[in-house]
């Protein structure tokens, strides 16, 4: 029993099997259980073959045709992707491949004025502890530079996520030596200033520059960074070895999203620990 497949197709079922073939010419492609693709003779071609608006398509799409092997009639036609390297992506749009920073993430030393500036470390609390947490690192490289900070007289702000709020989480990491005068705050947002509680804090203080500790860096230090430079005007400052995230492509993103953010490049800087001093 032969039956109609699609176009040019049919299937053929007899007591010994069934199988796909060409309607016209009766040749087989395939079992029923197999894909009869894979027997066409298969031909792509450019977008200029494809009717109006053919430069929309141009390097993203091609026209994959099928056909008979046998008699050359078309069985099927339809619009597939090329797959273009991601240093070769050529767009119709003219987007780059990969946007140049307007600023380098090297570290440079950097002194700064303690008199203006605040630390904020965030998500450095006890879960941070735990050997398997992404921060761990920092548990042994922020308390030195911390220690400094305070004998600088520089304020300190601890950030909590929310969600911790009165649970055994709730408390700073204990090797950071939180002290009962450094405030504690609990957003509930990856941007710390939705709260409303961190400006006025830093403006009682007359800070101007902020040195950003802990993570997420890209999400808590991103957000809460773009906002205090693009919206508040302060300063950042980025110790690369301060900060973490749970990969290395997610850190690469968040420290060059600071370096395109539009006529706030040049409120970032990015140091290490060591090599911010204060005057």
């Amino acid at each position: 029993m032969n039956r109609p497949f699609q176009e040019n197709l049919e299937i053929v079922e007899t007591k010994s099997g069934a199988w796909v073939q060409c309607s016209r010419c009766g040749h087989r492609l395939s079992g029923t259980n197999s894909d009869w693709r894979v027997g066409c003779v298969v031909k792509r071609l450019p977008p200029e073959t494809m009717g109006p608006h053919r430069e929309l398509m141009e390097g993203r799409l091609m026209l994959e045709e099928l056909y008979c092997p046998n008699c050359g009639v078309t069985f099927d036609a339809s619009v597939v992707e090329t797959e273009p390297s991601v240093d070769d992506i050529s767009f119709a749009s003219g987007r780059p491949a990969r946007r140049k920073g307007k600023k380098s993430t090297a570290p440079e030393p950097i002194t700064l004025d303690p008199a203006s500036t605040a630390v904020i470390a965030l998500d450095l609390h006890v879960k941070a502890c735990d050997p398997t947490h992404v921060g761990h690192e920092l548990v042994h490289t922020v308390p030195g530079f911390l220690a400094r900070a305070r004998a600088a007289s520089v304020p300190v702000i601890f950030i909590v996520p929310a969600w911790d709020k009165g649970k055994p989480e709730d408390r700073i990491a204990e090797p950071m030596g939180w002290q009962s005068s450094e405030p504690v705050l609990y957003p509930h947002a990856y941007d710390k200033f939705a709260s409303g509680e961190l400006l006025p804090l830093l403006q009682s203080w007359g800070t101007e520059t902020i040195v950003f500790l802990g993570g997420s860096a890209n999400f808590s230090m991103l957000y809460t960074g773009s906002t205090a430079a693009r919206v508040h005007g302060f300063s950042v400052v980025v110790p690369v070895d301060g900060i973490y995230a749970h990969s290395d492509y997610e850190m690469e993103y968040a420290l060059y999203q600071l370096t395109v953010i539009p006529r706030m490049h040049d409120k970032f800087s990015f140091t290490t620990l060591d090599g911010i001093t204060f005057r």
